[in-house]
């Protein structure tokens, strides 16, 4: 029976939509497949959110039972990384095919754009973004890094700065790398707001990088900036 380990209680992170104003941004929306899992990545109850859902995931798919604990520790480490970046959604694809799995992942982090100099609030535009993205030239292999820098249309959220490619990832807290097809998508958000959100999405299945950067250019143009007057139109 696997239990939580008792460990030291992490510091709750800024919420990122604190203090805003009736017509500011008080959240974001964005859609994936029925097949990924979604989870709260919040310390507290992410690991019970992951078993949850994988639990719920094998009584709809029975054949996937032989596989939970394997998804289970997938996702958990797919969490761990998200929360340390200003995450507020995660999204998971894990399937297996062939006794492997096939996993991608998305995450929709928040931030503002600090000066390191000055410490100050840095301007956040599209102009700024696109002029700190770097493109990189193909290789001679297929799976040798790439990136491609453009900007894109999102269908409810306007002009975004994008990276497509491949790319060499870092593992957070180790001196080693993995090679993934990754997809960034830096959106500003609205009215002079310094904040961007960054929707990242990543697979290691360099054998599928066309079809996987298709995929993840149809769920980022799903997001959107959720207002405080959207939630009282709803109510």
């Amino acid at each position: 029976m696997e239990t939580d380990a008792p460990r030291t209680e992490e510091p709750a992170a800024e919420d990122p939509f604190a203090g805003a104003a009736p017509g500011d941004v008080i959240g974001i929306n964005i859609q994936v497949p029925s097949t990924w899992y979604e989870f709260d990545v919040h310390p507290a109850t992410v690991n019970r959110s992951i078993r949850d859902v994988v639990a719920e995931r094998v009584k709809q798919r029975p054949e996937l039972a032989e596989h939970q604990a394997d998804l289970v520790k997938t996702l958990k480490k797919v969490a761990r990384e998200a929360r340390k970046n200003n995450v507020v959604y995660s999204g998971s694809m894990c399937e297996i095919v062939d006794d492997e799995p096939m996993v991608a992942s998305l995450t929709v982090s928040v931030s503002a754009a600090v000066n390191e100099t000055t410490g100050e609030t840095a301007v956040t535009g599209l102009d700024t973004l696109m002029g700190v993205l770097t493109p990189i030239a193909p290789g001679r292999r297929p799976t040798d890094p790439w990136r491609r820098v453009r900007l894109v249309e999102l269908p409810d959220a306007g002009q975004a700065a994008r990276t497509e490619g491949i790319e060499d990832i870092e593992i957070p807290d180790d001196n080693r790398s993995y090679r993934a097809v990754m997809m960034q998508t830096l959106i500003p958000f609205p009215d002079g707001n310094p904040k961007v959100a960054v929707i990242s999405a990543s697979t290691p299945q360099l054998a599928l990088v066309e079809p996987m950067l298709e995929l993840f250019d149809l769920i980022t143009g799903t997001f959107r900036f959720v207002y405080r007057a959207d939630l009282d139109t709803e109510s």
